[in-house]
């Protein structure tokens, strides 16, 4: 069981932790609005791995109002595929409205990877009603 993710390195947290794992941080009772703006900003941190905790984290809280975010923090790094690949698996549980379906077109039409657009319109495809149904 775990209540939650560091506030730091948004590594996934063992209940009741006081301290995280990973980075050592001591974990504070942050403010749900906090917390949250933390983790969205954690998708502009320099390390990859950070980057991937809070896209988890994100799709985790299914928190459909961080879809231009992702969609930001993919085409910001580019070259990261990993990270790419994991902004369109939380992107499938986030939501089933417009935000999503808006991120995973832009994603298709703009990311410069080829696997970043396929996997965004396989996405795309499995979400979208066939068409006469």
């Amino acid at each position: 069981m775990s209540d939650g993710f560091c506030t730091h390195c948004f590594t996934l947290l063992p209940a009741l932790a006081t301290a995280c794992p990973v980075c050592g941080n001591a974990q504070n009772n942050t403010g749900e609005g906090d917390y949250r703006e933390k983790v969205v900003s954690a998708l502009r941190h320099p390390s990859p791995e950070v980057r991937v905790r809070a896209i988890v984290a994100i799709g985790l809280m299914h928190d459909k109002s961080a879809a231009d975010a992702l969609v930001a923090c993919a085409l910001r790094n580019p070259a990261d595929v990993v990270v790419g690949l994991q902004i369109i698996e939380t992107l499938k549980i986030i939501d089933d409205g417009k935000p999503r379906m808006t991120a995973l077109r832009y994603l298709h039409a703009r990311h410069p990877d080829d696997a970043i657009k396929q996997a965004a319109q396989v996405t795309l495809n499995a979400i979208l009603p066939a068409p006469g149904a």
